[in-house]
């Protein structure tokens, strides 16, 4: 296992007592595995993400657990040993790419400096790596692109640096804190795609950090569900999203709008996220819950592991209604009421959703 996160807590000093913000999770990363975390602003994703690169700011603290990238306990680690970790086993893609890029320095010379601090000294190979590293993810003219500053940027291609940034040194854990926030749809499709190919080509497991469920949904293998502090389910992302057990989890996809719910109104969550110092005891959820039993404002529930093929819907609910998963890759067989045209021209290495030949439009004529 690339990571290991064992009943990690972690607290806001607040005078002489902490605050728990994250409060005794535990996970793991499998190689070549992208996992989703997902959840309301203030539920602790990002400080989760901040307690595994060991980055969590001042007034902030690990209170317990254990965080092992590789078997070797990063806690541990004196903060030289850790700095030779960052950039090179495990790399990480912030938020807000305009403020994590230095606007006094060239593109070229900020992703090539992630290579001099791991020791290579030749400036014609860390010149052609970073040319090398901006091509692969498709970044346009890359001799020129080296030469600019950040400000001259778009925000979509500032994101791509800070990636090329983080990957350029093939870390075997790469950390994404919400990195299509504020990319329009279009732009966040493109940094979906460069997570895959990151993955796929590279080998890198990823911890992708997202309030959006539509983008875990696409990217992720497996998902979990934070509130408040606490991770409330997780699973393989086609069934949490097939069939959410967690009543937080449900609701959320309750809030997306879909295609079926049109002209409906969309579901809401009454109330809001507890404050650090107001979370109360048992399932922190309960008190937004319509379905929170006296026992739930009590205990958490312990986790417990579900049989490895669940029903397709629920006894007395139509297939229908349940949301459709569209699984992010994979070869799919095209149709064979398509006998003339080869599988190749329409999957393009990925699953078919919908073939369509011979569309036609009938003109609108105000309804005669």
């Amino acid at each position: 296992m690339i990571l290991e996160v064992e009943d990690l807590s972690v607290g806001i000093k607040q005078g002489k007592k902490h605050l728990p913000a994250v409060r005794g999770i535990s996970f793991g990363i499998e190689p070549g595995e992208i996992v989703g975390i997902l959840g309301e602003s203030g539920c602790g994703k990002t400080l989760t993400a901040l307690s595994v690169s060991g980055l969590l700011p001042a007034g902030v603290e690990k209170t317990g657990g254990s965080v092992r990238l590789g078997g070797r306990d990063l806690g541990a680690l004196p903060e030289g040993e850790l700095s030779r970790i960052r950039g090179r086993e495990l790399s990480m893609v912030f938020q807000e790419p305009a403020s994590s890029l230095n606007p006094l320095q060239r593109i070229g010379t900020q992703v090539g400096e992630s290579l001099k601090l791991h020791g290579e000294g030749d400036p014609g190979i860390i010149r052609r790596r970073v040319l090398e590293i901006l091509g692969n993810l498709g970044l346009p003219e890359p001799e020129q692109l080296v030469r600019a500053y950040p400000h001259q940027l778009s925000g979509g291609m500032c994101q791509r640096v800070m990636i090329a940034l983080a990957v350029i040194n093939r870390p075997r854990l790469l950390i994404a804190d919400e990195p299509t926030t504020a990319l329009d749809l279009s732009i966040q499709a493109q940094i979906l795609d460069l997570m895959r190919k990151i993955n796929r080509e590279l080998g890198t497991s990823i911890l992708f950090i997202s309030h959006d469920l539509s983008v875990i949904r696409h990217l992720c293998g497996r998902v979990l569900v934070m509130y408040a502090g606490k991770i409330v389910e997780s699973g393989p992302a086609e069934e949490v999203f097939r069939e959410p057990l967690h009543e937080y989890t449900r609701l959320l996809l309750e809030a997306v709008p879909s295609r079926d719910r049109k002209g409906r109104a969309l579901a809401n969550i009454p109330g809001k996220v507890p404050a650090l110092g107001e979370i109360p005891p048992g399932c922190p959820f309960a008190p937004r819950c319509k379905k929170a039993l006296p026992r739930c404002r009590e205990v958490f529930p312990e986790a417990a592991a579900l049989p490895a093929a669940l029903p397709a819907a629920l006894p007395d609910t139509p297939p229908a209604t349940l949301p459709a998963i569209l699984p992010a890759s994979g070869p799919m067989a095209v149709p064979a009421a398509l006998p003339d045209t080869p599988p190749s021209a329409f999957t393009g290495g990925h699953r078919v959703f919908c073939v369509l030949r011979d569309l036609q439009k009938e003109p609108d004529h105000g309804g005669i």
